[in-house]
């Protein structure tokens, strides 16, 4: 059984290679003096207050990052973004989209047992070796802490996934025989992450907080996360209300620790960590951020190679209100809210501040965009030219053929970008499916991509806003109506968003406080998540097709020297191009299958969520 196999106490020659490997990238100099890298023995890690914090920050690693697995994966799962035809997807993103994921077909999306396992292990076998440490208790404290944190983390994540799954709190042997391991059920995993997150709080009390690492505040939220899962529909049938009250207490603890709104918000996800608001995140550098090229590889406008993973759809394109607190169009995504003053023809015009932060449209910008042929600051490129010249030969129709900012040529402003692309002469906006991309998590001070650039991008892993609006979703399943609307309102009045206060109530007040909640924390991990334990996902699946804008011409029509944009007509309608999405195959379909191989592994001992073969 894999799981377990990876629990396996880590000796000889494998444990030194892999303090090497985090020693490796220490930027503490003492370290090299301690004795050669190549004779590091357990005694000398387990007894070495630096060394052994090396290897604590080696677990730091199993905190599943925003993009695994596989950049945007989650997202693209949900209502508010789509999964790109143009590369290669992740194996059970479209099995899952088509509502027939197995056991057997959904490997990538499931990868995540492994993954935390591994590091449940490093745990494991950290807990088991400073048994009989000689670091002395004010050293080590803290990193145990740490590390019942990060235990915590990994089985609350599984747990979303999975529901419950096997608690391993020891290492095995190689010699071990043995390795029939069952299902903790879903309430002792996660009566399990709270006690760890207790143990971390009380280890980490009275440390100062460093940001990037993990503290008693940490812990906190972690804790009340795991609580307001807990109460959730999906895990709460009976709307047991004792349970929504646990996390009411535990989510006010973390909103009084002492953190505040950051006055703006685009610069919340770049660095250095915006310790007002955040509670944990990371950085990376070169050499251990993002897989590829990071962020900017995969949500780059077009993406590099045409790779762009995810796009918004309408229907996220269409939650950003009016700065009247409007929304755009009526519920069902297609009809004008002629209330908002919204113009379909000028949709850029008078939204939520977030929306100019967060979407990139057609005729956004300009950017500082050096895509590797030019570099230039200029707008978005997602249009047709109205009146076309095929050939690309002169006279063009956009009289200003050379970016004003700089003297550098515009690659196809005004001309058919899909003609232009054929003669090699355009990147390729054209292949962007619901004409929108995100901007939240781009770097725009460097290079789309680069092995050697690093990018200011973080992982915000937890933040004040999410746990104000964790505590309005408590306040309103306990009936608090106007608590709940007074903390909305709070991530609403945000200094650079000063968004008007909601005042909707009843089934209004929900939907407004969700659709807040996909607004602020999309590209944070909570989507998927949200979905899944509010039983909302039929309304999330259901979604044939997908909607974004089918056509954007430029007509130059008028268009005076200097004038970087004609005028722009836009058409709404399908996008035919984008998976097709099932009918909800069940309520089974709230939790991933355990993939066959770790069934197997334990001898059958792990039984399968209910819905899915076990054959």
């Amino acid at each position: 059984m894999k799981n377990i196999e990876l629990s396996k106490r880590i000796t000889g020659i494998t444990f030194i290679l892999l303090v090497v490997g985090f020693i490796s990238n220490s930027c503490n100099d003492d370290l090299l003096n301690k004795e050669p890298l190549n004779a590091i023995s357990e005694n000398n890690v387990f007894n070495d207050p630096v060394f052994l914090q090396n290897y604590v920050y080696n677990i730091y690693n199993g905190m599943r990052p925003h993009w695994n697995p596989g950049t945007g994966t989650y997202i693209g799962l949900t209502d508010i973004a789509v999964a790109q035809e143009t590369h290669d997807k992740l194996s059970g993103i479209r099995e899952y989209l088509a509502g027939n994921i197995t056991p057997d077909n959904i490997a990538d999306l499931t990868d995540v047992w492994n993954y935390q396992y591994d590091f449940i292990s490093r745990a494991n076998t950290f807990f088991e070796m400073i048994e009989d440490s000689e670091i002395k208790e004010a050293d080590l404290d803290p990193m145990k802490g740490e590390v019942h944190f990060l235990r915590a983390w990994m089985y609350f994540d599984l747990s979303r996934h999975f529901g419950g799954v096997p608690i391993i709190t020891k290492s095995y042997n190689l010699n071990d025989e043995s390795f029939d391991e069952t299902r903790n059920t879903y309430d002792e995993v996660a009566q399990f992450v709270i006690e760890e997150c207790d143990k971390a709080i009380g280890f980490l009390d009275g440390i100062s907080a460093v940001p990037g690492k993990i503290s008693k505040e940490a812990a906190m939220a972690l804790k009340a996360r795991m609580l307001l899962y807990m109460a959730s529909p999906l895990n709460n049938p009976s709307n047991d209300p004792s349970k929504w009250q646990a996390a009411e207490t535990a989510t006010k603890a973390v909103i009084d620790a002492g953190f505040s709104l950051h006055p703006t918000h685009e610069d919340l996800f770049l660095q250095p960590i915006k310790e007002d608001e955040t509670i944990l995140a990371r950085s990376f550098t070169s050499e251990t951020r993002i897989p590829d090229w990071g962020y900017n590889y995969d949500y780059w406008p077009s993406g590099f190679d045409a790779r762009q993973r995810v796009n918004p759809t309408q229907t996220f394109v269409n939650m950003f209100q009016m700065t009247n607190g409007e929304y755009p169009f009526l519920e069902d995504g297609i009809t004008v809210n002629t209330a908002s003053g919204f113009d379909p023809q000028y949709p850029n015009v008078n939204r939520d501040p977030r929306y100019y932060s967060y979407i990139v449209y057609p005729g956004a910008g300009p950017f500082n965009i050096i895509d590797g042929s030019k570099s230039t600051e200029r707008l978005y490129e997602y249009w047709e030219d109205a009146n076309p010249n095929p050939d690309n030969l002169p006279p063009y129709q956009n009289p200003n053929k050379v970016d004003p900012l700089n003297g550098q040529e515009l690659f196809d402003f005004g001309r058919d970008s899909k003609t232009y692309w054929v003669k090699g002469l355009t990147p390729f906006h054209w292949r962007v499916q619901t004409g929108y991309t995100f901007r939240k998590l781009l770097d725009f001070s460097g290079p789309r991509a680069s092995f050697d650039f690093d990018y200011n991008q973080m992982v915000v892993f937890m933040r004040l806003a999410e746990f104000y609006l964790n505590y309005a979703e408590i306040q309103i399943a306990l009936g608090n109506e106007d608590l709940a609307r007074e903390y909305i309102n709070k991530v609403r009045r945000r200094a650079s968003v000063n968004m008007p206060d909601i005042t909707s109530t009843g089934d209004e007040l929900l939907r407004e406080y969700r659709n807040e909640r996909a607004v602020e924390l999309h590209l944070e991990d909570s989507r998927f998540f949200d979905l899944m334990r509010w039983k909302a996902a039929p309304g999330k699946v259901d979604l044939n097709p997908i909607r974004g804008l089918t056509s954007v011409t430029m007509d130059w029509t008028g268009a005076e020297e200097g004038d970087l944009l004609g005028t722009l007509n836009y058409t709404y309608g399908d996008i035919t191009a984008a998976d097709p999405r099932a009918p909800w195959p069940g309520d089974y379909y709230y939790l991933l299958p355990i993939p066959r191989e770790e069934v197997q592994r334990s001898n059958n001992n792990i039984t399968q969520n209910p819905g899915y073969s076990s054959n």
